[in-house]
């Protein structure tokens, strides 16, 4: 050693990211459906979907599928109800406009629609 000090920095241990749960992640997953399939009506009415909505859209789906599928005993169409609506709710209160009545009437007509979307894929795959 030549007499200069080192100086040794302790690095902690990262810890493992904590398990988010199921509800959780319906909830988000919900609300990404959503938020693709609002993207393609847009889309739809400014004169066409776009490949790229269309195959979040597939995506956003498929996340819900697997869900479902990872949950066989739950009942996933009230869960995609109960935190789509939870999810829903706190984005909107994170919002710049957040001081406004939630619009729940409309939020339960686009979650049926994303429900009915995971519906039929649920019977192609069951074909």
């Amino acid at each position: 050693m030549n007499g200069s000090a080192v100086a040794l920095q302790l690095v902690p241990e990262t810890a493992p990211a904590p398990q988010t749960s199921i509800e959780h992640r319906i909830g988000t997953a919900t609300v990404l459906a959503i938020g693709v399939m609002s993207q393609g009506l847009l889309e739809y009415w400014d004169g066409g979907l776009t490949t790229t909505t269309r195959a979040l859209g597939g995506e956003a789906v498929a996340r819900l599928f697997e869900l479902q599928q990872s949950a066989p005993d739950l009942d996933f169409a009230t869960m995609v109800r109960v935190q789509g609506l939870k999810a829903l709710r706190a984005r909107h209160a994170a919002g710049p406009d957040h001081a406004v009545a939630f619009p729940e009437a409309p939020a339960n007509e686009i979650i049926d629609g994303v429900l009915e979307m995971l519906a039929g894929v649920t019977v192609a795959m069951a074909s």
